[in-house]
């Protein structure tokens, strides 16, 4: 029984020190996260693909009108996401320019026709079910989709794979999609506190077992 206990007290301590490690590890990409989101914009031509997320970049050139993506979780949404590209001397980019109340079978919204300079945050690229990444997309110009798919949406276009959130006020942006990221820590540090708190139970439980057999053979005698 004490080899038992003492692997259970190993495990629960392990798996804590774990979340812990994990807790630390997430409030420093919180950290990365404000401090990036708090710069000073770089320009688009120091863009690269390691380019880090929530980098704010400085973006001038012209949006390409014809090709829009209209991203809406459910169908009949009333209203969507404007994915567009915008053509710079550092490449097209795939820039979402927020939400548009309407519905899709409306009018195409509004683009500027002429040169602009707008300021977006690289957005991190989540992982998508294989149905939502491989949705049938209709033939033309603009395309209705559930969710941003950058590499696809990039090879559609020839820009790069990665969504570029247009902040608020710039040139064509509707209301700007939000910026905010929870890395979650609180829940790693529950999790911790749960390891630790049953690894007490089993030491406790151990204890009190040890101190009854004790008194039983205590009593036999």
């Amino acid at each position: 029984m004490t080899l038992q206990v003492a692997a259970a007290l190993v495990a629960t301590v392990g798996l804590a020190t774990w979340q812990i490690t994990r807790a630390l590890d997430k409030m420093e990409l919180a950290n990365a996260r404000d401090v990036r989101l708090q710069a000073a914009p770089v320009e688009a031509a120091r863009y690269a693909p390691q380019t880090p997320d929530f980098t704010r970049l400085a973006l001038t050139g012209h949006y390409d009108t014809k090709r829009l993506f209209f991203v809406a979780e459910r169908p009949r949404a009333r209203g969507f996401d404007v994915v567009a590209v915008l053509k710079t001397d550092a490449g097209r980019f795939l820039v979402n320019r927020g939400w548009k109340h309407q519905s899709p079978s409306q009018a195409v919204p509004e683009t500027p026709t002429g040169m602009v300079s707008v300021i977006g945050v690289v957005w991190p690229t989540t992982p998508v079910s294989d149905g939502l990444r491989q949705e049938v997309w209709a033939e033309g110009w603009p395309k209705t989709a559930r969710v941003v798919t950058p590499e696809r949406m990039a090879e559609a276009t020839g820009a790069h794979a990665r969504e570029i959130r247009l902040e608020s006020g710039g040139a064509g942006v509707f209301r700007a999609a939000a910026l905010s990221w929870d890395y979650g820590p609180g829940t790693h540090w529950s999790y911790a506190v749960q390891w630790l708190l049953i690894g007490l139970v089993v030491g406790v439980g151990y204890v009190l077992i040890g101190r009854r057999r004790g008194r039983e053979a205590k009593d036999d005698a």
